[in-house]
C-alpha cells in the first residue's frame, strides 16, 4: 500500500489521457488499495468501499480524455473519494427515508386491508384473496373498492339494504385480512400504492 506518486506518474497520466489501458492498470494497482482503506474508514463496510473504489476508477477511465489533474493523481482520487462518499451517504439517507415511509404505510395498510399493499409482485395475492370471497361479498367489494361506487349506490345496484351491504363489506375485509395473513410471506412490498379508500 503506497501513498506516494509513481516516479513516472506524469507520463502515465499522459498515456492515460490518450487511452492507454496499461497506464490505467498501473495507476489503479498503485493507488486503489490506499483509496480503498480511506473510503472504508468512512463507510465502515467492505463491500460498499470496494464498490465505491471501482466506481471512482470506472469514472476515471470513462473520462480519461478529459482528466484535468491540478495537483497529484492521489489528491485527485481522494477528492473523488470524498465526493462519492458524500453522494453515497446522501443516497443511503434518501433510501432509508423512502424505505421507512413505505414500511410505515405498509404496516398500517396491511392491518386495515381497506388501504391494501400492492405492487405488480403482489397483484396475484390480492386477486386470490378477492376470489376467495363468496359471490355476494365479492360483488360488494368490487363495486365499492374497485369500481368506485358509494355504499349507498352499491346497495341499490345489488338490490340489498345499506346495512346488508355494510355487513358484506365488513365480512369481505375480514376474510381478505385472514387470507393475506396466511400468505404474508408472498406480500413483501417492493412498491406500494393505495388501492382502496377508507370510508
Amino acid at each position: 500500500m503506497s501513498g506516494q506518486e509513481l516516479p513516472n506518474e506524469s507520463e502515465l497520466l499522459k498515456r492515460l489521457r490518450e487511452g492507454d489501458h496499461e497506464a490505467f492498470t498501473i495507476l489503479y494497482r498503485h493507488h486503489s488499495e490506499l483509496l480503498y482503506y480511506n473510503i472504508l474508514s468512512l463507510v465502515k463496510d467492505q463491500t460498499a468501499a470496494e464498490e465505491l473504489v471501482q466506481e471512482i476508477f470506472s469514472r476515471v477511465w470513462l473520462r480519461h480524455a478529459d482528466l484535468r489533474i491540478h495537483s497529484s493523481f492521489r489528491g485527485y482520487l481522494f477528492q473523488s473519494g470524498k465526493n462519492i462518499v458524500h453522494d453515497f451517504f446522501r443516497r443511503l439517507n434518501r433510501e432509508e427515508v423512502l424505505y421507512n415511509r413505505i414500511r410505515n404505510i405498509a404496516t398500517e395498510e396491511y392491518f386495515h386491508v381497506e388501504e391494501a399493499m400492492l405492487a405488480k409482485e403482489n397483484a396475484g395475492l390480492l386477486q386470490a384473496a378477492i376470489e376467495h370471497l363468496s359471490p355476494q361479498r365479492r360483488r360488494a367489494f368490487e363495486l365499492c373498492k374497485m369500481d368506485g361506487f358509494s355504499y349507498q349506490e352499491a346497495s341499490e345496484k345489488m338490490g340489498i339494504s345499506l346495512s346488508t351491504l355494510k355487513d358484506h363489506m365488513a365480512n369481505a375485509r375480514e376474510s381478505m385480512r385472514e387470507y393475506i395473513s396466511r400468505n404474508r410471506e408472498m406480500a413483501m412490498v417492493i412498491a406500494i400504492f393505495l388501492l382502496f379508500r377508507a370510508r
